[in-house]
């Protein structure tokens, strides 16, 4: 009996679809729940239930479909490696961009969330590098 055929590899212009939409869905995601808060705290919880709702397809049906679809994920080191290069970026580059850019243009407050976040960045670098050293033999 023979193996089934490996899968075709996904063209670059489907996985880019694809990581589009899990952003977006994601987003979705996340925003239905803050605006579950918000309409809960102003008493419509059949409104915060509908944005609840729509928040989990978003996040469980939604993105899962895609992120199995263009295989996000693999070895908890490369999981950890990936997650590593994410944070890196965004505490040393992005939110400190960021930073720069929203103090420029008078935004203090904001620019001090952004440096902020870039610290919490940081501190997440270092939590996936620490458990990526548990994982290699020693």
């Amino acid at each position: 009996m023979a193996a089934p055929p490996e899968p075709k590899p996904l063209s670059a212009q489907t996985r880019a679809n694809l990581e589009a939409a899990m952003h977006g869905e994601a987003y979705a995601n996340l925003k239905y729940l803050r605006y579950a808060d918000q309409a809960e705290a102003a008493g419509k919880p059949e409104l915060a239930r509908l944005f609840r709702e729509s928040a989990n397809i978003e996040a469980n049906e939604h993105f899962d479909r895609e992120a199995q679809a263009v295989q996000l994920g693999g070895a908890n080191s490369a999981n950890l490696e990936d997650a590593m290069a994410g944070e890196h970026y965004e505490n040393v580059t992005m939110y400190i961009d960021f930073a720069k850019q929203a103090e420029a243009d008078g935004d203090v407050k904001v620019a001090a969330m952004f440096r902020q976040i870039a610290v919490d960045e940081g501190t997440h670098y270092e939590a996936y590098k620490a458990a990526l050293a548990k994982l290699s033999p020693r």
